[in-house]
Formats: C-alpha cells, structure tokens, sequence
C-alpha cells in the first residue's frame, strides 16, 4: 500500500495522488537525489490488469525516451518496484500548470481566440510525432492529455496508449483511446496521423462548447456542433473543424502539415492584404531561441562565434558528463547485482591488488612504479594541455583576422509587446537598438539585404511607420535582422510573428 512520504527506489518521495485506481496510480514525488519535481506512474499486474498494460506501459517509457521536444515531458527512468507483486514504475517531468479538463471546469467554456492557438501548438507537437521515423500516434488526445503551462502554453501528456509503428497484417491489437474522442478506424486498429487530427478537433469542440463530444448529437455517425459554438467563433474555423472531425478518413486532412497549413492560412495581419504564408515546419533544429506567450514575443538569434564554436563544445562537454554518470551508475548498480559468490570474487581480487602494493612498498619499489605511471599521464596529456592553451586563442585570433567580419560576434534580441516592438544588435563594437510600435507595423516579410561583407543574403524586414516632427506624414522604415539564417528558419519566424501580431491586433 502506498501512502504520502512513501519513497521509491531511494530517492522519489511521494507526495501527491492524482487518480484513484490502486492499480494504475499517478503521483506526483520528488526526486531527492535531483532535488526536482516529477511524476511517477506505476502499474500492478494482476486482477484486472494483463499482459498487454505492460506491454503499453513499457512501450510508452521506450518511446518517451527517443523523444525530445519542449512541450512534451522528459523522460527521466523505468523500473521495477517489486518483483514478488510487479508492480512497475515510469519517472518523467512534471509540467506545472493544470489540465485543460481542469481548465473548462473552471471556466466552462475557452474563448475561440484562444482555441485557436491551443490548435496551432497542439498541431506542432504532433507534426514533431508524425514525422518521426517511424511516426508516433498518441492515440488518446482528449483535454485531460493537454497541460495548460503556467507559461501559457499547451504541453501534450500521458502517452499510455502511444502507437510506435504500425501493426503487422493479422497481429492482435489493444483497443485504446476514450469514447467521443476516438474515430472509428482507431477501434479497428488502424490508427493513422489523421486518427490523432479526428482526437483533436473533437477536443477543440469540447473546449468550444463546454459540452463533450459523446454528449454532443450525432448525424450518419458525424457530430454536429455548428449550433453550440460561440456566436463569436470565425466561420473558417468552424469550416476547418468541420473537415477535421469528418467521419471518413478520406474527407478528412490526411496529415498535420495540411490541418496546419490550411488552419494558418485563414489568419491576416491587421490591415493587411495578403495571407500569411503557411508553416513547413516546425523545425526540429533551430538556432534562434523563440519565447511566446500570449502578451510577450522575443526571439534571440545568437552570434555564428557562439553557433559555430560555443554551442558545440558545451553539447560535447555534456554528452561527456552524461556518459561518465551513467558508467558510474551502471558499476554501481552492476556491484548491487551481484551475488554473493561474486561478491566474494571481487572482494579477492581488491585483497590481492592490495597485497601486490603492499609487496611493491615494501621492497621499495613503489615509488619508481608511480613515477614511471606518472611519467605516462604527463606525456598523454602534454599535448592536450598545449592544444587546450593555445586552440581558444588561435581561434578567435583567426577568426578575427582571415574573416574580418565584426557581425561573426553580433547577436540579437527582438521583442515585441502589446506597446511595440525592439530590435536589438549587440556585438564587439557596442549595441544598437530600433524601435516602433505594434499598430505602425505595415508588413513582416522575406527580404533580399546584404550583410556587412556585401555578401547577398535574406533576412526578415519589419516594415513599419514613423512619425517625424519635419514631415507630415509617417515616414517609412524597415528593421531587418536574421542575415545568418535559414531559408526555412527565416519562414517559421516570419509566420510567428504573423501570428502574434494577428493574436494581438
């Protein structure tokens, strides 16, 4: 029986219970050997839980593991509890914030503005599962999977019933997902990207109307909704929910990139004629750093010096960091594994090495058997040493001197906020800063400029008005940042902005 102060494996503490099902239980603990916040699920086998909830419940760590993305939580551990019950144990992160089921039950009901942007970052994170090779389903989109951060933004949760690859011909299946949520080729197996599309739509209906898919009437198996939704709710939107809760797979968006494509596309920037141009992405590898909230925008762009050499060495050092705690964690736990007789075995052999270096002192001969290992390190490691003193310096030495380009070290920071916008450039010959305000933002677009070596290049153009007390009229202006990168990075960034701007006109 597991109560409150209870601790796991040596470290989790239990807290907080956040179901009531003794056999599948959540908590929330913490990690005292991390000093962190997490969530443990366990499972128990037996009574009503059979081979196949492990089977989900294993499958869910393994694919938690492989995935890295900023709104779903990490991975931190899978073990065995008992061996006499089974009951079993998964460790990830805990997002703070509430449920968007808590959510509605607070609230009843989420203005369309705002469900529209849970849609958007919704379809980002499954774009991210759905182009992984091979694709993940998550299968059990629905309000309580979806995490309402206290950043506000939407994190997807709970991947219990998550799909890794598609089923061979003929092999048994688990039905998995939950009545309202789930379309109908799900039931028989045959989960698609555009099974996840189906669990969403109907959980932006829900948001919309307060009221439950299953709750909601039904025509040739399609819910209708049109009636329920908030007098306010844009047309095209209802138009796009129609199509991705349509009941045949192939009525419905086939994938992701054409539910985000077609749902973006429908948005404009305030005074504006054109249409924002729809998202390939999101990317998987960026090297600009992108905070939104609904009140806030900035984007930083670090300097090439800091792409180039910074970023690579601290992943390295990490990566060696990580590897050397997991062979001390794999010795360790290996030495807890052992037997008694091979316990034994090893305590002999640390009594005989002792014993040789007893020998060794004793005959004097020690010192000249460290001196000579001694002698081995220094010539191993002299020229590391000298490569690690000269290297830094040589580097930015030619860097400085065969590039002779100043913006190598330039960084930038753009901010942007219901009252205006900043654009920062901070480099080696001080910062220089451009400012406007959201309404005189005409445009935000994919410009030709060139750089400060005269190389022909793209970058992002913030077209905007400024008063002047010598004219009369607002004089026309551009803020451009972005030289150094991506076509495809430049594209996501110009539709961000789009976006906020839309979300904040």
């Amino acid at each position: 029986m597991l109560t409150p102060d209870t601790v796991l494996q040596n470290r989790y503490r239990l807290t907080d219970q956040l179901n009531a099902n003794p056999s599948r239980q959540t908590w929330l603990a913490w990690d005292e050997e991390c000093d962190r916040a997490v969530v443990v699920k366990l499972l128990a086998l037996g009574g009503v839980v059979q081979w196949n909830d492990l089977k989900l419940f294993e499958r869910e760590a393994e694919v938690l593991a492989q995935l890295e993305h900023p709104r779903i939580p990490k991975y931190y551990e899978f073990f065995s509890v008992d061996d006499r019950v089974l009951w079993f144990g998964l460790v990830q992160q805990q997002i703070p914030g509430m449920s968007l089921k808590q959510k509605l039950q607070q609230e009843r009901s989420l203005p369309p503005e705002q469900v529209q942007q849970i849609a958007l970052e919704v379809l980002e994170i499954l774009d991210f599962l759905h182009t992984q090779s091979p694709p993940v389903l998550h299968r059990d989109i629905k309000p309580s999977n979806l995490i309402w951060g206290e950043d506000e933004q939407v994190y997807l949760i709970d991947f219990g019933a998550v799909q890794a690859k598609p089923p061979h011909p003929g092999a048994t299946f688990t039905i998995v997902g939950t009545y309202g949520y789930t379309p109908l080729e799900q039931y028989g197996g045959k989960a698609v990207a555009a099974s996840d599309l189906y669990a969403l739509g109907t959980t932006l209906i829900h948001l919309l109307t307060g009221i439950a898919p299953s709750e909601l009437p039904q025509q040739d198996l399609k819910i209708n909704f049109r009636d329920r939704l908030p007098s306010d709710t844009d047309s095209h939107f209802a138009n796009w929910l129609e199509v991705i809760t349509e009941t045949a797979l192939e009525k419905r968006y086939s994938n992701t990139q054409e539910a985000l494509s077609t749902l973006q596309s429908q948005k404009r920037l305030p005074g504006s004629s054109f249409e924002i141009q729809p998202l390939s992405q999101p990317l998987k590898k960026t090297v600009a750093r992108l905070n939104k909230s609904l009140d806030r925008l900035i984007i930083e762009i670090p300097s090439q010096f800091e792409v180039v050499w910074l970023q690579p060495f601290y992943q390295a050092l990490n990566r060696g960091f990580q590897w050397g705690r997991d062979r001390v964690n794999n010795l360790i736990a290996g030495f807890k594994d052992l037997d008694a007789d091979e316990k034994e075995q090893w305590g002999k052999s640390a009594l005989s090495i002792g014993l040789i270096l007893l020998v060794l002192n004793a005959l004097g001969l020690l010192p000249m058997v460290e001196l000579a290992f001694q002698v081995v390190l220094l010539l191993l490691s002299l020229p590391i040493a000298l490569l690690g003193s000269v290297l830094p310096f040589g580097a930015i030495a030619w860097l400085i001197l065969s590039q002779n380009r100043s913006d190598y070290f330039e960084k930038t920071r753009i901010c942007f906020d219901p009252e205006g916008f900043e654009v920062e450039r901070s480099s080696v010959q001080g910062r220089k800063r451009e400012k406007g305000k959201i309404d005189a933002i005409t445009d935000v677009e994919l410009v030709s400029v060139r750089d400060r070596t005269g190389r022909l290049c793209q970058g992002i153009a913030i077209h905007h008005q400024q008063e002047t007390t010598l004219l009369p009229v607002p004089r026309r202006h551009r803020a451009i940042f972005g030289e150094n990168l991506s076509e495809a990075e430049l594209k996501w960034l110009v539709s961000e902005i789009r976006l906020w701007l839309n979300d904040n006109s």
